[in-house]
């Protein structure tokens, strides 16, 4: 359940492009407190999405299906060039890696599968704590349903129990 939902995630947040058309994201994956141990991490190109499942606490409905309330946590890692200043010549392009959260909220907002209703935004933290990295912080929610363990019954019916009416 949860890969099917990381592919679905991926999906939807590569449709989000550039003005140049060119896809905005450059690497995706799992959130593994990455910018935390930037010193020992594989290098990654930003701007980069990594995706933060938090527990899931299962409620069992009849025939083995369960739900939960899921939340999502996406790091939208970006590098940070510290020219944000008014007085920069470069304020505004500096301060574009605020309209990418923008982008992905717009993206997200009541995104929904088979499995899943409409997500909702349920907060933002832009955290500043990392050198040479911000991490915008988007955190959703919606309703998860997993049927992974329900199983098909079929009751055989014998030939001679079925009649044809004259």
């Amino acid at each position: 359940m949860r890969k099917q939902l990381y592919l679905d995630i991926k999906e939807k947040l590569s449709q989000i492009v550039n003005d140049d058309d060119a896809p905005l994201f450059k690497h995706f994956d799992l959130w593994n407190r990455q910018i935390e141990f930037i010193e020992n991490e594989t290098p990654f190109a930003c701007p980069a999405v990594f995706v933060e499942f938090a527990p899931m606490d299962w409620d069992t409905l009849l025939h083995r299906v369960q739900e939960c309330d899921l939340t999502v946590t996406l790091h939208i890692v970006t590098e940070w060039f510290a020219e944000t200043a008014d007085y920069s010549p470069t304020e505004q392009q500096h301060l574009e890696f605020l309209d990418i959260a923008d982008k992905v909220v717009r993206a997200l907002q009541n995104f929904s599968t088979d499995y899943m209703n409409s997500w909702m935004r349920k907060s933002t933290i832009t955290d500043h704590d990392h050198e040479r990295y911000i991490d915008s912080v988007e955190v959703f929610i919606c309703r998860l349903r997993d049927t992974s363990a329900v199983q098909e019954t079929y009751t055989e019916i014998p030939l001679e129990a079925t009649f044809v009416r004259d």
